[in-house]
């Protein structure tokens, strides 16, 4: 989790009065994200008790917000089940606390499916969904650079590279220079918005059905591929992080029910799972060396945080390297 900024319930209800949501019952921080800072929200509204999730930013920037506001408003228009902001008696989505960009969203029902059992009907689901996601950001005329894309990928790994140890080092030099070279050959792979980071604690199920897709501060341009392969390198993982033939094969066939392979991605997608795994492995890594969080003495009472093993994608990596062969037909 990260909550990085301790809010107070006078915090919270101060923020409540420009809004007509209704009376703070109770807040609660969330254990889950690894940037932000998110809390549940209770409030009664006349005897109507309504749940919502308040986030403050902690790294974007508030000038990058409104393409985040209208994307999922977009979404929202074209029928997809996302959280889009909830306006205060303005009409104003975007808020300030503690000199943090804040929202405040709808709150769905639902669970997050069980990671260790995901299964044929939900990987069927989200490929359904993520396919319509991207067919809507298609049609759309938002624009936002990917700031986690190649040229942030390449300042990374230099940063990085003095950091870690000599076989690491060398491994991530290695990739990057076989993976940024190897793109170069695919000029014409589909772009759009894109979620940028589908995994399986962003989807809500109820009732076995989809009810939400959440958490779209990743969202951006990018090939529509890549959003697929960051999807399948989480959701159609055995346990020892190769990729579930049948899963898979469900997932992506999905996808293409709605949205059709072209033959350039067809046979970028060995490489593209590769590209996949190694951004993984950069942002985990440098959550891992660089914490970043505030730690004046009222965070370091209130924060909680969990490290993801950054190894996780390094050796997803070296499992997509070592069966691109075998992997280079699943799009058909």
């Amino acid at each position: 989790m990260s909550v990085y900024t301790h809010l107070t319930q006078q915090d919270i209800e101060q923020l409540l009065t420009r809004y007509d949501l209704g009376n703070l019952t109770s807040f609660k921080g969330i254990e889950s994200g690894v940037e932000n800072t998110n809390y549940f929200l209770d409030v009664d509204k006349k005897g109507h008790l309504q749940r919502f999730v308040l986030t403050l930013f902690e790294y974007l920037p508030a000038d990058t917000l409104p393409f985040f506001i209208n994307y999922t408003d977009e979404l929202k228009a074209f029928g997809l089940p996302v959280p889009n902001p909830v306006r205060d008696k303005n009409g104003i989505a975007l808020q300030s606390v503690k000199g943090k960009p804040t929202l405040i969203v709808q709150c769905f029902a639902g669970q997050h499916p069980d990671a260790r059992n995901l299964s044929l009907d939900q990987c069927q689901q989200m490929g359904t969904m993520l396919a319509k996601i991207h067919r809507a950001g298609q049609g759309s005329s938002l624009y936002q650079e990917n700031q986690r894309g190649l040229s942030w990928l390449d300042a990374q790994q230099k940063r990085l590279t003095p950091l870690l140890d000599q076989d690491d080092a060398r491994f991530m030099a290695e990739q990057w220079k076989s993976i940024s070279s190897s793109l170069k050959t695919f000029g014409n792979l589909p772009t759009g918005l894109i979620h940028g980071d589908l995994f399986h604690n962003n989807v809500l199920f109820d009732q076995g059905r989809i009810s939400a897709v959440i958490d779209f501060y990743q969202a951006c341009n990018d090939w529509l591929i890549y959003d697929l392969a960051v999807t399948v390198n989480d959701w159609c993982i055995t346990d020892n992080l190769e990729l579930d033939s049948q899963r898979t094969k469900v997932l992506t066939d999905a996808y293409a029910r709605v949205r059709p392979f072209t033959e350039e991605e067809k046979k970028a997608w060995p490489l593209i799972l590769q590209l996949a795994a190694f951004r993984f492995w950069i942002s985990r890594l440098i959550t891992f060396i660089y914490p970043e969080a505030p730690m004046d003495q009222e965070h370091q009472n209130s924060l909680v945080r969990h490290f993801l093993d950054p190894n996780e994608f390094k050796e997803m990596l070296v499992l997509r390297n070592k069966h691109a062969d075998r992997i280079l037909n699943i799009l058909g």
